[in-house]
């Protein structure tokens, strides 16, 4: 009878933590962009100059 207790409460854990790490990527995804970041970007797409 126990064990259900300690299953059903592993469970939980277990599931909160990947609702947070699920938010936290979701977050993450509509963090608007530094400006810098964008230039880095900007330069691995520019065609190379010669």
């Amino acid at each position: 009878m126990v064990i259900e207790y300690v299953l059903f409460f592993y469970m939980l854990g277990v599931g909160l933590v990947a609702y947070i790490f699920y938010e936290m990527d979701e977050r993450s995804n509509d963090a608007q962009r530094t400006k810098v970041e964008h230039n880095e970007e900007q330069w691995e797409h520019d065609p190379k100059e010669k």
